[in-house]
């Protein structure tokens, strides 16, 4: 009867071994799988704020030349009245 429990006893014991080990070697994989992930979605947050980045400074340059374009028009009226308000001073 004394072995049968102290044999019972190291079952449960390696039981619980066993499931502790696998426990902790699923949590490992988990993490380095999170991990993993984590790592991916970052990179493709890069992406595509790298993307959006360049869409803004594209549209940035296209706002610049069109002022630029815009105020040349601009500058041969601009001189004519200044020159008008010399002369008659």
């Amino acid at each position: 009867m004394e072995r049968s429990k102290a044999e019972a006893r190291g079952q449960a014991q390696k039981l619980a071994a066993d499931a502790q080990r696998e426990g902790k070697e699923l949590l490992e994989r988990r993490r380095e799988a999170s991990a993993e992930a984590a790592a991916k979605a970052m990179e493709e947050a890069r992406q595509r704020a790298g993307q959006r980045r360049e869409e803004i400074l594209a549209q940035a340059r296209q706002d610049c030349e069109a002022l630029r374009a815009e105020a040349g028009k601009r500058m041969d009226g601009a001189v004519r009245a200044i020159l008008e308000k010399v002369v008659e001073s």
